[in-house]
């Protein structure tokens, strides 16, 4: 009978820890996957807030092409030079002069806190060239669209695309 009861006495607590190795190899198989889809989820959702700050940056390129090549040559009152506001992918925009025919254009409604997408186009203006028939002037454009994804620039998920236009007249 005394090694009926030692017998036993040893196998206590066998079932107790592999029980506790089973569920330990469990949960560390689930937090694996769990962190593993968890990126694939972040990931996913990255390559379509690229794709919109792409569009917007594609939108404010064409923006800025024609507020360059149509507003910059209209007279009476050319806005490119003297600022204004005019309307163009279904945006509200306000043009800015910074000097030397540079300008920046910006939606009138970025505010800098929307959850929604925006765009915003620098154009910049460099002139070489003395205007003689050896040296003529050349006027270099350089268009800066870039868009975003949230027009909040604070907010750790916006996505910034630039496309950059370079053209001389």
């Amino acid at each position: 009978m005394w090694k009926i009861f030692l017998k036993s006495k040893n196998q206590k607590g066998y079932a107790i820890l592999f029980t506790i190795v089973i569920v330990s190899a469990i949960a560390v198989i689930t937090a694996g996957l769990s962190s593993t889809a968890y990126k694939q989820l972040i990931l996913s959702s990255l390559a379509k807030d690229s794709q919109t700050a792409f569009y917007q940056s594609d939108t404010a390129s064409d923006c800025g092409l024609y507020a360059d090549r149509v507003l910059g040559t209209t007279t009476p009152p050319n806005i490119i030079t003297t600022g204004g506001s005019w309307t163009c992918a279904n945006d509200n925009l306000t043009i800015t002069p910074t000097g030397g025919g540079s300008y920046t254009i910006l939606p009138v409604a970025a505010d800098g806190n929307s959850l929604n997408p925006c765009f915003r186009i620098t154009v910049t203006k460099t002139t070489s060239g003395t205007g003689t028939i050896l040296d003529p002037i050349i006027v270099k454009t350089k268009i800066q669209a870039k868009g975003y994804n949230i027009c909040n620039m604070s907010n750790p998920r916006t996505v910034e695309r630039e496309i950059e236009i370079n053209y001389q007249e």
